[in-house]
């Protein structure tokens, strides 16, 4: 975030010219978390893991919380923190890691200023290699739970198929057309309306270099995948 301020500029003449505006603020204001609100989330996280022990020793996270802060101008911080289960098998050849949601209130008890979001836990997926145990990755993709493990399986292995046959239908989008040739990563998958005859229908979410998004609309057949539209933001 910066603010600009532009004095004004004197004339050879010495007439006052005309200052040129500043650039209006951004829109939203992020920040990272502050050590009491690191302090407290930990405190807070390994207590509800000892609870939901039951006695047993709890088995914290392998990963640092992720902290999401942000506000618009003038309005109250909303602080959100993010974890990570550890990796484990989903299904055959198909790893996850469940992340999970907590929102701070810094005005409630110090003791009690976490609490789980009204988000639902999410899970993230990406394909596991043979006889290996899963373990993390740089990359996962965001599974809808309504998609069939066999599903996301074979969509994983056939995204980049995908996303080449759809470019052809870039050309037919007004939104999508200059985002043709632009290199896309796979974000997330998750179902769609029954479309053009077809009774199962996935999105695949792609991401480009550029913050654009490429909704490519899926359809399966007879266990076929194919590529049957595509809409842009």
């Amino acid at each position: 975030m910066r603010a600009l301020t532009i004095a004004l500029l004197l004339s050879a003449a010495g007439h006052a010219m005309a200052a040129k505006p500043a650039p209006a603020p951004p829109r939203i204001e992020q920040r990272a978390p502050t050590e009491e609100e690191r302090n407290s989330f930990d405190i807070y996280f390994h207590q509800k893991m000892v609870t939901e022990s039951h006695g047993a020793r709890p088995v914290m996270p392998l990963f640092a919380p992720a902290f999401d802060i942000e506000r618009q101008r003038g309005k109250p911080w909303q602080v959100i923190a993010r974890v990570d289960s550890a990796p484990r098998h989903s299904a055959v050849d198909l790893c996850r890691q469940i992340r999970s949601s907590f929102i701070y209130d810094a005005k409630a008890p110090k003791d009690s200023r976490w609490s789980e979001t009204a988000q639902e836990p999410t899970w993230h997926v990406w394909l596991a290699q043979p006889n290996t145990i899963c373990s993390a990755v740089q990359h996962t993709v965001l599974m809808d739970q309504a998609v069939r493990p066999e599903d996301v399986v074979a969509l994983l292995r056939q995204h980049g198929e995908l996303l080449s046959r759809a470019r052809l239908l870039f050309a037919g989008n007004s939104h999508c057309i200059r985002q043709r040739a632009l290199p896309f990563t796979l974000r997330a998958i998750a179902p769609a309306a029954p479309a053009a005859g077809a009774p199962v229908m996935f999105s695949l979410v792609f991401e480009s270099d550029r913050d654009t998004v490429a909704r490519v609309a899926v359809r399966r057949h007879r266990g076929e995948y194919a590529a049957w539209n595509v809409d842009c933001d």
